[in-house]
């Protein structure tokens, strides 16, 4: 009786030469048929992590979703909205210094000039020394005086 040649391979797990041997399509490794179950429960597990890894991602997104103030983009938004703020209120504080000096000191000429030009009327009608002539030069005086103050300043 002629005996048939048995073809026998090892198993990557246990390293034992077997016949019973089944190869592994993912992986191209060969497999007893006792750790072939085994090597199947590493497959079980790996997709078990890749499960809990989505549903972890998926109620991330779904935290995201709820509060998008959280979002690294909107947060960027909002620090350069307050930044910018900030800035342009700076920079208003700063125009309104450069404003209120020189308005200041023109207000100062110009009540130092009212001034003088009030001693000068007083002084026609206490001396009672004037005529039409003089009431033009007062009356284009007092509107020029007017129209200094009204007229906006050339501040640089």
């Amino acid at each position: 009786m002629a005996t048939a040649a048995i073809n026998f391979k090892q198993c990557f797990i246990c390293k034992k030469d077997k016949s019973n041997i089944y190869p592994c399509e993912g992986c191209s490794k060969t497999f007893c048929l006792t750790d072939l179950p085994k090597h199947h429960q590493e497959h079980v597990l790996e997709l078990e992590k890749i499960v809990t890894d989505c549903d972890t991602f998926q109620q991330s997104i779904s935290e995201q979703q709820q509060d998008l103030n959280h979002c690294p983009l909107v947060k960027q938004v909002n620090k350069w909205e307050r930044d910018s703020i900030t800035k342009i209120k700076q920079t208003a504080e700063d125009c309104r210094q450069k404003l209120i000096k020189p308005t200041d000191d023109n207000i100062a000429e110009i009540k130092k000039k009212l001034n003088q030009f009030i001693t000068d009327l007083r002084k026609k009608r206490d001396d009672d020394d004037f005529h039409e002539i003089h009431l033009k030069e007062l009356r284009m005086l007092l509107e020029e005086l007017k129209k200094e103050l009204e007229q906006p300043l050339n501040v640089s």
